[in-house]
């Protein structure tokens, strides 16, 4: 597949796994393979994020305050598992992982790190702390019933739209090009350090670290306390398993759900030769009014000097291509089936729409400033060894924890809303 002969305008960003990057493939086949395995792989993505119970408020907001840690377990282990995935696939299929996938990273990647990556990843964990959700995560709250999720959807595709004003204005992209850029010969580790030979097995290392990290993260802190709990008034839900399937249970433990979510990658790169990563799905929903105008039309606009020529650059030919809104709609209905199989569907409480909704497009907004969500950069990006990813998963979780803070100090008991 050659990307950069695609008669396609590529956006002028480096997205993780973004559609937009590549001509689709040829046969239709192809096409409904990729849906198909991609929504499986979505229900699973839900499943697994609801019992995992990282979903929850309490969860989010109690790691950005270092009260819960949940979340970072969980986070490491996938990006571990994630790691292990892609060196294996690269061991045997090295044009697959060093050509295909990281040429969709690399293609159009010409941000300012500050700027652009930095920044935008800031903004996009400042509206984690605020909506108590990530891009991807959002959607297992819809599906498992958490009140007012559905505005931090809203939220998610106003700050897409935003965005896209945002990147075809003058000053908005002079703003976002400024600065340093990573070479485009050195936009992953190994390149940077001119060490291309190891890569494999620098993305192995990455995998023993973050999985090590996720257990002992685990082993100081077990999954089954919760701090405070006692009087927040929470039961111990962590032990809830005697006697019941493990669909039933409540809650599984963080490392081994997260170690599930990175293991989707081997389906998701031989189904899509693509990778994990949500923010694109939201800004491709904002772009499908274009699919009302031709092709031609739609090339025009996206190539040419139209306000829209963002937007439509995410419009593909039929929209049943895009597999990411796939991968994201069957994520809903997999939290949707896990909460339904424990009897805890709309058990979990949700913040007021205001904070939902404001939280929702500064995480979208950040999202494709920082061209790339907690998936796409986190498990993905830096999987790959992507220089920008290391950049832009501190500023993520320093955004939510600046926020956090400044959150608590504000709410104090209201912090985390009452069961």
């Amino acid at each position: 597949m050659d990307i950069e002969s695609s008669a396609k305008p590529t956006p002028p960003e480096c997205i993780p796994c973004s559609p937009e990057s590549t001509s689709p493939p040829p046969n239709p086949l192809n096409h409904v393979r990729s849906i198909i395995l991609a929504s499986a792989a979505g229900i699973v993505w839900g499943i697994t994020f609801e019992k995992s119970r990282v979903f929850e408020i309490r969860a989010i907001r109690g790691q950005m305050v270092f009260e819960r840690f949940v979340m970072l377990k969980m986070f490491m282990a996938a990006m571990g598992i994630s790691a292990f995935c892609i060196a294996t696939v690269g061991a045997f299929k090295p044009e697959l992982v060093y050509r295909t996938i990281r040429t969709k990273f690399r293609v159009g990647c010409n941000r300012g790190v500050l700027r652009g990556t930095v920044l935008g990843a800031f903004i996009l964990g400042c509206g984690m702390s605020l909506s108590s959700a990530c891009p991807g995560m959002v959607l297992a709250q819809v599906g498992a019933g958490q009140p007012n999720s559905l505005y931090t959807v809203l939220g998610g595709l106003f700050g897409c739209f935003l965005y896209g004003s945002f990147e075809t204005s003058v000053w908005g992209k002079a703003f976002i090009t400024s600065g340093y850029t990573f070479p485009n010969d050195k936009r992953f580790v190994d390149e940077f350090l001119n060490v291309k030979d190891r890569a494999g097995p620098m993305i192995a290392a990455l995998g023993v670290f973050a999985c090590a990290a996720s257990g002992v993260f685990e082993a100081l802190v077990s999954w089954e306390s919760v701090p405070g709990g006692d009087s927040l008034g929470e039961a111990d839900f962590a032990n809830d398993c005697a006697g019941k399937s493990v669909f039933a249970c409540r809650q599984w433990q963080p490392g081994i759900a997260g170690g599930i979510l990175g293991s989707l990658q081997l389906v998701l790169m031989y189904s899509t030769q693509s990778c994990m990563g949500s923010s694109t799905a939201y800004q491709s929903i904002v772009a499908a009014p274009f699919l009302l105008f031709g092709q031609d039309r739609r090339d025009k606009l996206a190539g040419g000097r139209s306000r829209f020529k963002y937007l439509a650059s995410f419009t593909p030919a039929s929209l049943a291509l895009q597999w990411q809104i796939f991968w994201c709609l069957f994520c809903a209905i997999g939290a949707y089936l896990s909460a339904s199989m424990s009897g805890t569907y709309g058990t979990v409480p949700g913040l007021p729409p205001a904070s939902c909704f404001l939280g929702g497009a500064l995480m979208l907004f950040g999202g494709r400033l920082g061209a790339g969500c907690t998936s796409g950069h986190g498990i993905s990006g830096c999987s790959l060894l992507q220089c920008a990813s290391f950049a832009a998963v501190p500023a993520m979780f320093g955004g939510g924890i600046a926020t956090g803070f400044v959150l608590k100090a504000i709410l104090g008991d209201a912090y985390y809303p009452s069961y």
